[in-house]
């Protein structure tokens, strides 16, 4: 030990001199590595910011603020640009008051589902979303086809912001029959045809369509009677007793609440359509393979007379792969 000391206090400066050197080297190290870090981001945060503006720019009426979708992260194709295309030029139709021509880009679906006519489309969505002022539009990419759209107030020409007055929309863009793209709005998404029929005790059932919204799937159905006694598909007694599922079983059940007695009767060779609702929200992955009335009674004048409905048993189950 004392010859370490005599030799540290024979060679303190060049130790001391040493330590000195490698501590600022090490410093001077960290501080190029931060350097170029900072610069490194710096140049993606500004390739991000040129990317969104050459984006934004291909559009005069509507401003996309993530183009990447909410759900996978997947970044917006150049096809899917192309589609925002329409909701630019929709947009644009509202803001200048031009119903008719904004109308006109509507799916034939999506009018039949829920502006089967001119006067619907201006009372029940442009007075509600467009009217009396120019709209902010911003548009996020959701998903696939499926764009998720806020409607805002324009501050430059009312001075003036309020949450209340934001709509928040969903839009679809689809290519019609013409190959020229066109909308689905207010949340409606899609319709696929299905066309599967079953005949089961003398009852013949076809699932025409469903058509799919955010929130809800309606299928419309035609059922044929060919028995002699009335059927009723539901007596609603179980609420989920009338339901559609997936391919994992899980069942989504109707809205019994919106159908009533008469709706859901079939008289003696009877043939009847019937539209039903189930609460079923719009997924991406999901996959409705069968429809189901599991408490349907086969013979209506005799259920009517039944004193207790919640105790009778005579009913059948009618299941529908679709």
């Amino acid at each position: 030990m004392n010859k370490f000391i005599r030799w540290y206090n024979q060679n303190r400066r060049k130790v001391w001199s040493i330590l000195g050197i490698i501590v600022i080297i090490i410093v001077v190290i960290q501080l190029i590595n931060n350097y170029y870090k900072q610069k490194n981001n710096e140049e993606i945060s500004n390739s991000n910011e040129v990317q969104n503006i050459t984006l934004n720019e291909n559009y005069n009426n509507i401003r996309v603020d993530d183009n990447n979708s909410v759900l996978s992260g997947d970044k917006m194709s150049s096809s899917q640009e192309e589609q925002i295309q329409i909701i630019d030029i929709f947009v644009d139709y509202c803001n200048k008051g031009d119903v008719e021509n904004a109308y006109q880009l509507l799916t034939d679906e999506c009018k039949q589902e829920m502006y089967p006519q001119l006067d619907n489309f201006i009372n029940s969505y442009y007075n509600e979303t467009f009217a009396n002022s120019e709209k902010e539009v911003s548009v996020e990419n959701w998903t696939g086809n499926i764009y998720k759209v806020q409607i805002n107030e324009n501050m430059l020409a009312t001075g003036k912001y309020s949450k209340e007055t934001t709509k928040q929309d969903y839009m679809t863009v689809v290519k019609a029959d013409d190959e020229q793209y066109k909308l689905n709005i207010n949340g409606y998404i899609e319709r696929k045809e299905i066309d599967k029929t079953k005949e089961e005790n003398r009852i013949k059932m076809t699932v025409n369509y469903a058509d799919t919204y955010m929130d809800y799937e309606k299928y419309t159905i035609e059922i044929t009677n060919n028995s002699n006694t009335t059927i009723l598909l539901d007596d609603r007694v179980n609420v989920e007793a009338m339901y559609i599922s997936d391919e994992n079983d899980i069942h989504y059940p109707a809205y019994t609440h919106e159908i009533n007695n008469a709706d859901l009767q079939v008289s003696p060779r009877e043939t009847k359509e019937i539209t039903i609702k189930y609460y079923s929200k719009y997924g991406s992955t999901k996959n409705i393979n069968r429809l189901a009335f599991s408490r349907m009674i086969l013979n209506y004048e005799a259920y009517e007379i039944f004193e207790n409905k919640s105790l009778y048993n005579d009913y059948g189950i009618f299941e529908i792969e679709i």
